[in-house]
């Protein structure tokens, strides 16, 4: 009995002995987490990129980034124009915001445009 006493003992020392190790470790990386970004208030009303967003909220949370609005930059993607036109239907439409006179809404293939519609050929 005494021998298992003493290897329940010895188990116990060596599972709980880890954690202040641990924990330490766990400090270092935060520290050294938050002293790579700028402080948060230099990055104040800013339009900055994706990464950077992204490493701002997991350093600081998301509640002070948006009360600093700060805010992610697009995708790089240009604003598209009313001449902008991705085909649906099988090439037989484009997708627009607005249809023009003689065309028409294909309802079953505006899923494909997003936000837009699908814009047919009226004749």
């Amino acid at each position: 009995m005494e021998r298992k006493s003493f290897l329940c003992l010895f188990f116990v020392v060596l599972l709980i002995s880890p954690a202040p190790i641990l924990a330490e470790t766990l400090e270092e990386v935060k520290e050294t987490r938050n002293k790579s970004l700028l402080p948060l208030a230099s990055y104040a009303g800013l339009t900055v990129p994706a990464p950077l967003f992204f490493a701002l909220v997991a350093a600081h949370g998301i509640y002070a980034v948006t009360r600093y609005a700060i805010r992610r930059a697009n995708s790089g993607r240009q604003k598209r124009t009313i001449w902008d036109s991705d085909p649906c239907a099988n090439i037989g439409g484009t997708c627009r915001p607005v249809c023009f006179p003689p065309e028409y809404i294909d309802i079953l293939q505006s899923y494909y445009c997003g936000s837009y519609k699908c814009c047919r050929s009226g004749w």
